[in-house]
């Protein structure tokens, strides 16, 4: 049973949209916002949590692109959103992924 949960745990984060409630670049969230990384690895999203509806699950709104850490601390303060411990982790600037 745990190694089910485990494997469902993990194919749930896959999701390459990013307004889904599991979108794989997922940084971290605290309340109804979080931090993710755009899907073409060039920024950082803010994003607010849409309230969940029970058919489809919660969607996710961004209220913000950034490319430098102290623009994505000017959006949470904008917005009143709670700050996680890990925002101050994040490089100054994004490093956008070379392939």
């Amino acid at each position: 049973m745990v190694d089910t949960l485990q494997a469902t745990s993990i194919e749930q984060k896959t999701d390459h949209r990013e307004t889904s409630d599991v979108y794989r670049g997922e940084l971290f969230r605290r309340g109804r916002y979080r931090v993710a990384t755009c899907r073409d690895g060039m920024q950082w999203l803010f994003q607010r949590q849409r309230f969940q509806f029970t058919a489809g699950g919660a969607a996710w709104d961004t209220l913000g692109y950034c490319v430098t850490r102290k623009a994505l601390i000017g959006l949470h303060q904008a917005y009143k959103a709670p700050q996680h411990e890990k925002l101050q982790a994040l490089p100054k600037r994004f490093k956008r992924e070379v392939v």
